[in-house]
């Protein structure tokens, strides 16, 4: 919020990449930049930025790949911010990160070393997703 309001004050405008302004949602128009708008402002889930944006609901044709890609831009966001993804140890996702980048092949092996999901399981199934994807990158 302030930095909307020194941005209006100094007539400073946020430096927006040529990706973002990529068009990924032909039937509204929707822009890579409006996907990471919907998840700055709260959006955790695709469907949760398809109500927000509007993406994939015309034609459907780019359902799929606006799925990845918010999923990545998810999974991004939950790395820059370091979220603690396991409440009941603490466990964070630079936790998990370093816990594949020192070997680990496995949510089996992570656990083994963070002890994700080892308190109340509630975070299991999301962990699984997030080892999977960050094996992946």
């Amino acid at each position: 919020m302030i930095k909307a309001i020194l941005s209006k004050l100094f007539r400073i405008k946020e430096e927006v990449k040529m990706e973002d302004n990529k068009i990924v949602c032909g039937c509204f128009k929707i822009t890579e930049q409006d996907l990471k708008n919907a998840i700055k402002n709260g959006g955790n889930s695709f469907e949760e930025v398809q109500a927000v944006t509007k993406v994939g609901t015309g034609c459907g044709k780019c359902v799929n790949g606006n799925k990845d890609l918010v999923n990545k831009l998810l999974l991004d966001k939950k790395i820059n911010e370091n979220q603690i993804v396991c409440g009941c140890f603490k466990v964070t996702v630079q936790d998990i990160n370093n816990a594949i980048k020192n070997g680990a092949k496995s949510f089996e092996e992570v656990q083994a070393i963070t002890k994700v999901g080892t308190g109340c399981g509630h975070c299991i199934e999301s962990n699984k997703e997030l080892v999977k994807q960050l094996l992946v990158r």
